[in-house]
C-alpha cells in the first residue's frame, strides 16, 4: 500500500490560519446545505455534504492534502456548475496561499 505522501505530495499538517479558513468554508457549506434542503434539493445537499464530510476529522491530521480535498470540491463543481462550487475552489486557493 502506498503512503499518502506518495499519492499526494502536499500532505502535511495545516497551519492554524489554514484551519480557520477551512472552518469558514465548512460553515459556508453547511449554510448552503440548509438552503438546498429547504429548496427541495436534497440530492445536491447530500453531494455537498459528501464533498465536506471528511474535513472536520482531517483538520488536525499530519497528512492533510489540499489537493485531495480539492478533488471532492471539483467533483461537486462539475456536477453542479451553476452552484457555489467555484466559490469553494476559490476559498481553497485562499487556504493554499496561507502555506508557509
Amino acid at each position: 500500500m502506498r503512503e499518502i505522501h506518495e499519492v499526494f505530495p502536499d500532505a502535511r499538517s495545516l497551519t492554524e490560519r489554514q484551519r480557520q479558513k477551512l472552518c469558514q468554508m465548512l460553515s459556508r457549506a453547511m449554510l448552503e446545505m440548509r438552503l438546498l434542503g429547504w429548496g427541495g434539493k436534497a440530492g445536491q445537499a447530500a453531494d455537498l455534504a459528501d464533498a465536506f464530510h471528511n474535513l472536520p476529522a482531517m483538520l488536525w491530521s499530519e497528512d492533510f492534502s489540499l489537493d485531495f480535498f480539492r478533488t471532492f470540491l471539483e467533483g461537486y463543481r462539475q456536477k453542479y456548475p451553476d452552484g457555489w462550487g467555484a466559490g469553494y475552489l476559490k476559498m481553497l486557493e485562499d487556504v493554499r496561499a496561507e502555506e508557509v
